[in-house]
């Protein structure tokens, strides 16, 4: 990998970018004391920031060509696992956590050399049987998933972190590792290993040739892919209290990829925007329910047609505009 050069691609971030960041940091982590914490407000914040963070790990499979349609079952074994170890074995949270992501992660490693060495629409096929064969033992094996019927008493972040009661806790706890998620991917994509995987999307016989293991690297995409998908699903399922097979199945994995597009799959901040515009969506079309899916589906046609490089496409394209005005 060290015949690619970043440097002249990614600077280093200047003083005024790091002081944005931090005022970013500042009002994420505040903006609920002076809201005076409003319970449903609350509640979206953090559920934005947990699909925020299973759209970033989408975003890295995205980013090297791939289409995963495991990533809800991954989702979902996260949840599970941190549930069971913290309800049926009396693990702490921090521990749970843990667990949760390593088996995730296993899953990956063993599956990952399979599946990557495939691409395209049979790579898609492959995570997608993978992810229903997660779910379906989600809801045949009763005694441990608890099945249909769901899996429920799933102890509090409270129980085992020394902070705050009620949601704002949780939104603390849920948006730090959102924010832990985002800066850690970034830095990652502004170095020698976010060009490679840039450049395994548009050409991989460069990489090849540059005498990179690209079946290897692949896989470590896909391994912290399914590690942040799996951390996610525990703060979900301590978040929840319960958790059921259909919260974990083949749509989530689908509203990943629409929060991708929607935002932008160029851009790691477009994830966080997608997830953030579509999140709230079923509040503001309560009254239109049944037609949910059509809306999603339609939306992302246009988007597809109209904006293919998403939100975040259209403020590079505006800042662009303006530095040659200038």
């Amino acid at each position: 990998m060290s015949m690619i050069k970043t440097a002249s691609f990614y600077p280093r971030d200047g003083a005024l970018q790091w002081a944005w960041h931090a005022v970013l940091v500042v009002a994420l982590l505040g903006w609920p004391l002076w809201a005076g914490q409003p319970r449903f407000a609350l509640h979206l914040a953090i559920m934005v920031s947990l699909y925020a963070c299973l759209a970033m790990s989408m975003n890295l499979v995205l980013r090297i060509g791939q289409l995963s349609l495991a990533h809800g079952a991954l989702f979902g074994l996260g949840a599970y696992a941190s549930a069971i170890l913290s309800r049926d074995y009396g693990w702490s949270f921090p521990a749970a956590f843990l667990g949760a992501g390593v088996l995730t992660a296993a899953l990956a490693v063993i599956t990952g050399p399979i599946f990557m060495r495939i691409k395209g629409v049979h790579f898609a096929l492959l995570t997608f049987a993978l992810g229903e064969a997660v779910v379906l033992c989600f809801i045949e094996f009763h005694e441990l998933f608890g099945g249909n019927n769901g899996f429920g008493q799933i102890p509090a972040l409270q129980d085992s972190l020394p902070i705050p009661e009620g949601r704002y806790g949780v939104y603390l706890v849920v948006v730090s590792f959102a924010l832990l998620v985002y800066f850690v991917l970034r830095a990652l994509y502004r170095r020698e290993w976010g060009m490679v995987a840039d450049s395994l999307h548009q050409n991989e016989q460069l990489v090849r040739s540059g005498g990179l293991n690209v079946l290897r690297f692949r896989v470590s995409v896909f391994v912290l892919s399914a590690l942040i998908a799996g951390w996610t699903g525990s703060l979900y399922a301590h978040y929840q209290g319960y958790i059921s097979p259909d919260s974990f199945g083949f749509w989530t994995a689908v509203n990943a990829v629409i929060m991708n597009v929607l935002g932008g799959v160029g851009a790691l901040a477009g994830a966080v925007i997608g997830a953030a515009i579509l999140i709230p969506l079923p509040e503001l079309l309560r009254d239109l329910q049944q037609y949910q899916r059509l809306i999603y589906g339609l939306t992302l046609i246009l988007l597809l047609l109209f904006m293919p490089q998403g939100l975040a496409g259209l403020w590079r394209k505006w800042r662009g505009a303006r530095k040659e005005a200038a």
